[in-house]
């Protein structure tokens, strides 16, 4: 299957990220490139920041998005050669 990054698509620009099984599949399937990834890392930290400057109890925000990034970590390493 061809993996491809559906913020690189949006924005016009080359979106194949990589293959994964069963290599003979010509279907899609949605991953996210380093770059957006890194992108998106650091406005997740900028929200966080900003929460707890406010004195929001964001507990169980983090602890969805620490899975959340857990998952997208796992997909990338699943993703490299």
């Amino acid at each position: 299957m061809k993996i491809v990054c559906s913020w690189c698509r949006k924005e016009g620009k080359a979106e194949f990220v990589g293959e994964k099984a069963p290599l003979d599949d010509a279907r899609e399937t949605h991953g996210i490139c380093v770059a957006h990834h890194a992108q998106v890392h650091a406005h997740w930290w900028a929200s966080i920041q900003l929460a707890d400057e406010s004195g929001v109890d964001i507990r169980k925000e983090v602890s969805a998005a620490l899975f959340f990034w857990g998952e997208l970590l796992n997909l990338t390493k699943r993703m490299r050669p």
